[in-house]
């Protein structure tokens, strides 16, 4: 797995390692064994804990390492004194463990391997294999990895694994061709690392092991690695699902992440940005809090917030955490300064964003990062950035920075993403041959992970099927059982009561017969008439068929010619001195745009009288940020799920027009900043409540409601809707409509 951390890490791996080192003690031949003797092991085993108690504290100092040798030797020297071979050797272990600890690898493992060749010599197979895992991992974990590294790691799990296979223990075996597996994922060789996970699986099976999750994670990582991005979600949920089956909760938050990534490859926000919350709120609740997890998943909940469009709340959600619980160290401090960075840029602090993105990546690069995929990101975001900004020259660097890492390592969105940005860059500045390639590149990659969506959603029909099916045919053998069970019974019965049904069916047969004419004509006449009923239905079918492309046909036009008037109007506008006509050519603009984007969602979707309100709102406010200097003034919206017909969509679009034209004009004069918030949301009885509010000056005194036409057109608007609008004043202008919503046929 790339991303397990190194916190939960290092505990697995100490408690793993220090369950390797308890080799049993044979029993000596002789049938004495002296008092004395069985005290100096009980000195040796008790030495060798406090060591090992030093040498695996989580933040390890030379004072520790200093106390666990000093132990060490003094184990050492009394299992020389008793000439136990077996404790000399264990005491050789703990020794290689510290040079590993001191980063002393090539002694390590020359330590290691020597111990290794005793229990080869002395036949202890399984502490032989226990070795070879321990090398393996100190080696797969080994800081900076190399490819070289990972593959000495595979070298040394295959050995493992060939020795515990060899002693039927297929539970460890499956487990270090897992980590086989990860070395491969870290290594890029992706297609290799699926085929062994998909063979752990099928031993896991076998053996009846429940906990699958850590598998289905990796195979997860695998699948988002390579783009495949609906096997990536199916991984992600089995993970959750085994984990909360089994009860094995140690790792549930970096579980809920992984999930939450994959609801966002696909872009569903608001689940990722749920799972997300729920990994946070897990990781708080741990004994010990792993402050780089909790750090990367509020780096990723506060990109999922403005991915929604709540970029205030993303900001204040990294604040959060940095107040309580201030990084320690430069990869907690790189996570926030790129969470910073992100978050200044999105709300408009743009020096103060470009300060923290280059604090991240001087970190990243200074600490030469165990997981590249960080700097790989890292030169993704920063070339987002300087994209976003037109400084194009340092946007192409860092794209390609971002690129200039192994196959596989690096995931394939943003791999896509990263060639689009450059083809953009190379376009703007005239470069066509480079951002051809570019192009070409992308659409490859594009086409890629969207034939993967359709292979997920035909793979997901197929296993729901393949459930059904298992589940039916489990009811139609019980059912079969029963019915066994019930003939039996009937069997008895009919002994006793043939005579009666002999009769009966004798006079069952003669009503039969008698009925069957009728019964014939009758049929024959209800087939000719389902014959004729079909032929109606279909042909019915290819006229709804026709009507529904009809009316696809007619919303595109309709929005193509208003934009052609809006083209005619933006043209005239240019020439306009009076500031009265250019305002009035430009309100009839936001109007038509109202309704021109209403008939581009219709055209864009199935359900033709079906609008959803919240992305039309939202389109509508992208407009004006567009049209006017909106520096000073910010957007917020409270919008519930809802949906409208055409006719109610097109009145509500135009009140907002009005509404938001007017409090941009006159609610905050010389440049004065402010807030307008929308507020939608259904109220009982069908009812819908919208608002558009503002803090600027509000409405002047003794004000009236028909002294503007924007207000006349926007009380006239709410009557169509069956509704009432009401203008009021508090703390800004205040404008509310109510009315009921229509059943959307």
């Amino acid at each position: 797995m790339i991303r397990i951390r190194i916190a939960k890490l290092v505990f697995t791996f100490l408690m793993l390692s220090y369950n390797c080192y308890s080799v049993e003690i044979p029993t000596y031949s002789n049938s004495v064994v002296s008092q004395k003797h069985s005290a100096t092991k009980a000195k040796i085993t008790n030495f060798l804990d406090r060591g090992a108690a030093f040498l695996y504290k989580p933040e390890s100092h030379k004072m520790d390492m200093d106390s666990a040798k000093s132990n060490f030797d003094r184990a050492y020297v009394l299992s020389k004194s008793i000439n136990d071979e077996n404790l000399k050797h264990k005491c050789l272990v703990y020794y290689g463990e510290l040079l590993f600890e001191e980063n002393k690898y090539p002694k390590a493992i020359e330590m290691i391997q020597k111990v290794i060749a005793y229990y080869k010599k002395t036949k202890q197979y399984k502490q032989e294999a226990d070795l070879w895992a321990i090398q393996g991992k100190r080696l797969f974990w080994q800081s900076p990895r190399s490819f070289k590294t990972l593959e000495e790691a595979v070298i040394c799990f295959d050995k493992a694994s060939l020795i515990y296979k060899n002693l039927g223990l297929l539970e460890k075996f499956a487990y270090f061709i897992k980590y086989k597996a990860d070395a491969h994922l870290n290594q890029g060789r992706l297609d290799l690392a699926e085929k062994e996970l998909l063979q752990i699986l099928a031993v896991y099976k076998k053996i009846g092991f429940k906990k699958l999750h850590f598998t289905y994670d990796l195979l997860a990582d695998v699948n988002r690695l390579k783009g495949n991005l609906g096997k990536s979600l199916y991984y992600s949920l089995a993970c959750v699902k085994s984990m909360e089956k089994t009860g094995d909760l140690d790792y549930d938050a970096d579980f809920y992440q992984q999930l939450a990534i994959a609801y966002k490859d696909i872009g569903k926000h608001n689940l990722s940005i749920e799972w997300l919350r729920k990994a946070i709120k897990t990781l708080k609740f741990k004994k010990e809090i792993d402050y780089y997890n909790l750090y990367e998943f509020t780096d990723l909940l506060a990109k999922e917030l403005i991915e929604v469009k709540r970029e205030k709340a993303a900001l204040k959600q990294v604040q959060k955490i940095i107040k309580e619980y201030p990084p320690q160290n430069d990869s907690g401090k790189a996570i926030i300064f790129g969470s910073l960075a992100y978050c200044y840029n999105k709300n408009n602090q743009v020096k103060l964003a470009e300060a923290n993105f280059k604090k991240m990546i001087e970190l990243y690069e200074k600490s030469n990062a165990m997981y590249i995929i960080d700097l790989s990101k890292a030169y993704f975001e920063f070339g987002k950035f300087y994209e976003e900004h037109k400084n194009y020259d340092n946007a192409r660097i860092n794209f390609q920075k971002s690129l200039n890492f192994s196959k596989g390592i690096v995931e394939l969105s943003q791999i896509k993403d990263a060639n689009l940005y450059l083809f953009k860059i190379d376009s703007a500045k005239g470069n066509y041959i480079a951002a051809i390639k570019y192009f070409q590149r992308y659409k490859k990659l594009n086409d890629s992970i969207f034939n993967e969506k359709t292979n997920r959603q035909i793979g997901e029909l197929q296993i729901l099927y393949g459930l059904e099916k298992k589940e039916k045919e489990l009811s139609n053998l019980k059912l079969d059982m029963d019915t066994e069970k019930g003939k039996r019974i009937q069997a008895q019965s009919t002994i006793k009561f043939g005579i009666c049904i002999v009769v009966f069916l004798l006079v069952s047969i003669l009503l039969f017969g008698i009925s069957y004419q009728s019964k014939k004509k009758n049929n024959d006449l209800l087939i000719s008439q389902k014959r004729e009923i079909d032929q109606k239905n279909e042909t019915l079918l290819k006229l709804v068929n026709e009507k529904e492309s009809l009316m696809q046909e007619i919303h595109h036009r309709v929005k193509n010619n208003l934009q052609i008037v809006m083209s005619l109007l933006n043209s005239q506008s240019s020439i306009l001195k009076s500031k009265e006509a250019f305002d009035a050519i430009q309100k009839s603009q936001h109007r038509l745009y109202a309704i021109s984007l209403l008939h581009q969602k219709l055209y864009r979707t199935d359900i033709i009288r079906e609008i959803e309100m919240e992305n039309y709102i939202n389109d509508l406010l992208y407009n004006f940020n567009d049209t006017f200097d909106m520096q000073h003034i910010n957007f917020e919206t409270d919008l519930h799920p809802l949906h409208l017909d055409e006719a109610q969509a097109v009145s509500v679009g135009l009140i907002l027009n009005e509404a938001i034209t007017n409090s941009i004009k006159y609610a905050f004069p010389d440049n004065q900043k402010g807030v307008i918030l929308i507020v939608m949301k259904p109220l009982e009885n069908l009812k819908v409540k919208l608002q558009i509010k503002d803090n600027g000056i509000g409405f002047p005194e003794n004000f009236n409601t028909s002294s503007t036409l924007g207000i006349n057109l926007i009380s006239g608007l709410a009557q169509q809707l069956d509704g009432e609008a009401s203008f009021f004043n508090d703390h800004g202008a205040v404008i509310d409509v109510e009315f009921i919503r229509k059943n959307i046929s």
